[in-house]
């Protein structure tokens, strides 16, 4: 018997672990068909069975048997061939493995032409992944082959089976039978409780063979058990970074680790989490899966828990079956697989709250990234962006079509929330400052519109589609009239990093046109283009890119 509760386990990889045993055993295996391989070797006299669950922890009972036949189950695998469009060269010796056969193919270049592209045959092995390659938790599945599983076996032979040695559970399955790593871990089962082992990164992302203070990594080895786990009821996401040409590019991947508060509940949510993830892909990746920072991935799975909870129970809290989400962001380079980033989120129902509205309303990479960041570590949402605007091209900000479309949503949400909002309800002027600043830059758009080239915006306009408003020349000439002297202001106000020369500017050239404001406006403007110049500084760029 395997007595675990949660309160013991030291990490949340741990707690997942457990998690993930108990979904695979009580929730999949079970169920399977009299004649699934797990059910075989169980009328065989395999013993692995869940004999206790609650919100506390879990109880299972084994024998050795039982370990093998969980473990066939975990690291099944199959010899399959996959097409390389080159030689394939050993990673030391850059000697070329000779393919198992080459093969042409006919394909279609950008311009529509036709050609013969040679393609090289090399076997592989691909891990089966057990329930995640079923079409009931893999939507795009046919029951072997999905989007989903297909990310998560490029994330377990990429990073936790990056080196080709620590894939021999799956390899000497795909040859045949194989039972070596059960029958050690079953010795090390019926240890006593304290009875210790190495803990390799394998398992325990993050360990080292000794510490910097040549501290050996070590787990009890009824512990140690639970990592072969923690990989199923993990969530895997894929970081995207734009270049500053504005091209995505993969970033390796950002593990969402659940750090489980109350087993029974995530155990009965998480597999109807997955069931309802979108199919929907992006390049060779789910579009679900892509995330604009790492950290996002923390959020994404919290908003997911929440969301089933809401559909089964009403409530919000997703404290209510995790203490948090770990992230781990790991990129394998060259041989070897490092860790980029670690973070940890605690449930927070407003922030998610505040992260569903982004993750739909905001289109551009650039904003999203800086926005999220901001939601992150709870400060306002305009900092940071001074740095994106002034370092990157303006093309990539005031010049890009969808930045534009962001800022503009994100001032008409604050101009939304204000309204809503009575005199007794607003703690502080900080939404009246940014709303104040965008007001006044439309002002002086629309007015250097109308005295420099006497256009307008005309009320016919109002409602017309894109391409209505692109087949009247009247509007076009506005637009671009428009976006002229926005970008003008932009470039001047992005030059101007000195305090004073920033005021001067902005004092002569934005408040060179009538504004109608209040005089209690006045001063607080006033107040804070002295004491927070550089925050007035970057709202005027954000007002300028969103009335361009």
């Amino acid at each position: 018997m395997l007595e675990y509760k949660l309160a013991e386990l030291p990490s949340s990889q741990h707690r997942a672990g457990l998690a993930g045993l108990t979904i695979l055993i009580d929730q999949w295996l079970i169920w399977q068909d009299d004649d699934h391989p797990f059910n075989q070797k169980v009328k065989d006299g395999a013993i692995c069975k869940l004999t206790r669950l609650d919100s506390k922890g879990a109880t299972f009972e084994f024998n050795q048997r039982g370990v093998e036949a969980l473990f066939d189950e975990i690291y099944a695998a199959s010899p399959e061939k996959q097409e390389r469009p080159q030689l394939l060269k050993n990673s030391r010796t850059k000697e070329v493995i000779p393919p198992l056969r080459e093969e042409e193919r006919e394909v279609t270049d950008k311009k529509g032409k036709k050609k013969t592209k040679k393609v090289y045959i090399y076997p592989v092995v691909v891990p089966a992944g057990s329930f995640l390659a079923d079409c009931g938790y893999d939507k795009s599945s046919d029951g072997k082959n999905g989007v989903w599983i297909k990310l998560w076996r490029d994330m377990v032979w990429s990073i936790l089976r990056g080196v080709p040695a620590t894939r021999q559970p799956f390899v000497a399955r795909a040859e045949g039978a194989y039972s070596k790593d059960a029958e050690g871990i079953w010795k090390q089962l019926i240890q006593p409780e304290e009875f210790t082992v190495d803990l390799p990164s394998t398992y325990f992302l993050g360990a080292q063979t000794n510490n910097a203070e040549n501290v050996p990594f070590k787990d009890r080895a009824r512990l140690q058990f639970l990592l072969h786990f923690w990989l199923f009821a993990a969530q895997i996401y894929v970081p995207a970074t734009i270049d500053n040409e504005g091209k995505r590019n993969f970033a390796g991947y950002a593990l969402a680790i659940p750090d489980v508060c109350d087993l029974k509940r995530f155990c009965k949510r998480l597999p109807k989490v997955l069931a309802e993830r979108g199919i929907e892909v992006s390049g060779y990746r789910p579009r679900e899966c892509i995330v604009d920072l790492a950290v996002e991935s923390a959020l994404d799975l919290m908003r997911r828990l929440s969301d089933r909870l809401t559909q089964t129970t009403g409530e919000e809290r997703t404290a209510s079956s995790v203490f948090g989400i770990d992230v781990i962001h790991t990129e394998k380079q060259g041989n070897n697989v490092r860790v980029l980033g670690t973070a940890r989120l605690k449930p927070d129902d407003s922030k998610l709250r505040e992260y569903s509205r982004f993750r739909d309303g905001f289109w551009n990479p650039l904003f999203r990234r800086q926005y999220l960041l901001n939601l992150v570590k709870d400060i306002p949402w305009h900092t940071g962006f001074d740095a994106v605007l002034c370092t990157l091209p303006d093309e990539l900000s005031i010049g890009n079509e969808y930045f534009r479309r962001d800022v503009r949503e994100r001032f008409k949400a604050l101009s939304n929330e204000a309204k809503d909002m009575d005199e007794t309800t607003i703690q502080d002027n900080s939404v009246e400052i940014e709303l104040l600043v965008f007001r006044l830059v439309s002002n002086y758009v629309s007015r250097k519109l109308k005295t420099k080239y006497d256009l307008e915006w005309k009320a016919e306009w109002k409602g017309l589609k894109n391409e209505e408003l692109g087949k009247k020349p009247e509007y076009k000439k506005y637009s671009d009239m428009k976006a002229k002297v926005a970008k003008s202001a932009f470039l001047d106000v992005r030059s101007r990093t000195e305090q004073m020369d920033f005021i001067n500017y902005f004092v002569s050239s934005l408040c060179s046109v009538p504004q109608h404001m209040k005089s209690e406006a006045y001063v607080d403007l006033t107040k804070a283009l002295y004491q927070e110049t550089d925050k007035i500084r970057t709202l005027t760029l954000l007002a300028l890119s969103a009335n361009s």
